[in-house]
């Protein structure tokens, strides 16, 4: 819950950690606006960090399979960037996937990012938290190095990254704000408790805290709450496009969500009930379901 707090800027003291491992088409359209469903399904378990240098994202509801049925069942995590799905198997491997085929390269070595917990693109380069550390990556080339001193990273319950800063927030509602040479400062310590999901968008970050959603300038910690108390507490994901936010909730039903809240369902209700990784690139959104990559167009 947002409330008023004395902000305290300080240096995170973080402790070095060693780091072991380094580490059929469907055709459907938008129904009415709604807000997400209430029902008390297991969450999905799907990425929230999107590039936001990806195009803006018109979506109508039709899907389409790209390459092989079944090529991405050990996918756990996926982002979009530079024209190319970025993705982590469960065996810790990255790949590249060109959109327009679905084939895919793996890049660096096998298993280089086995203790993933996050993945966020930003600045052409890898963001990823691992076991308690902060790495950033290379995907042309797949090199990685730690990012700061390391250590402190593990409680991180979401990352986004915005203008060439990672934002992250952890379990007692604190914001840390992390440049690119691994500094971490705090900017605000508790008013972000109970958050669950975090985006950028439009140089803001938003955030569901306790089933409601907020928007924070991160410059000068103004906020407002959007929409109802609790209207997005079904919510399992929220990831940001240009001008939009997209959210998956716990029915699997798909939400087109404008900054003002108003929400409007895309394609059918319940359609995304077997997603597991939910990304955008090049106006699209992109899924891992059952196993296969699919596109909504």
């Amino acid at each position: 819950m947002k409330f008023p707090v004395l902000i305290l800027v300080v240096a995170l003291a973080a402790a070095v950690i060693s780091c072991g491992n380094k580490g059929t088409v469907n055709t459907s359209s938008n129904t009415a606006s709604n807000t997400p469903a209430t029902t008390s399904s297991p969450a999905t378990n799907t990425n929230s960090g999107a590039s936001n240098a990806n195009a803006p994202v018109t979506v109508t509801g039709k899907w389409e399979m790209v390459g092989k049925e079944g090529d991405w069942k050990a996918t756990v995590d996926m982002v979009g960037m530079d024209g190319f799905l970025w993705s982590v198997e469960a065996d810790g491997s990255l790949y590249k996937t060109d959109p327009a085929t679905g084939n895919f390269t793996q890049v660096g070595d096998k298993g280089s990012f086995t203790k993933l917990k996050h993945l966020e693109a930003m600045d052409h380069m890898l963001w990823t938290v691992e076991g308690d550390n902060l790495y950033k990556s290379d995907p042309a080339t797949g090199k990685w190095e730690r990012s700061g001193e390391g250590g402190g990273w593990g409680k991180t319950v979401a990352m986004a990254g915005l203008n060439g800063t990672l934002y992250s927030i952890e379990p007692d509602g604190s914001l840390w704000k992390t440049d690119k040479s691994g500094n971490d400062t705090l900017i605000d310590k508790g008013s972000f408790k109970g958050c669950t999901d975090l985006a950028a968008m439009d140089n803001k970050l938003w955030t569901i805290e306790d089933g409601s959603l907020y928007w924070t300038d991160p410059t000068n910690l103004k906020w407002a709450q959007i929409g109802k108390e609790g209207e997005f507490n079904n919510v399992t994901v929220m990831i940001s496009g240009s001008n939009f936010l997209w959210m998956l909730d716990n029915a699997g039903t798909m939400y087109r969500v404008d900054p003002n809240g108003t929400s409007t369902v895309v394609g059918d209700r319940g359609s995304y009930g077997t997603t597991t990784v939910l990304t955008t690139l090049n106006g699209k959104l992109w899924t891992v379901e059952g196993g296969s990559l699919y596109k909504t167009s």
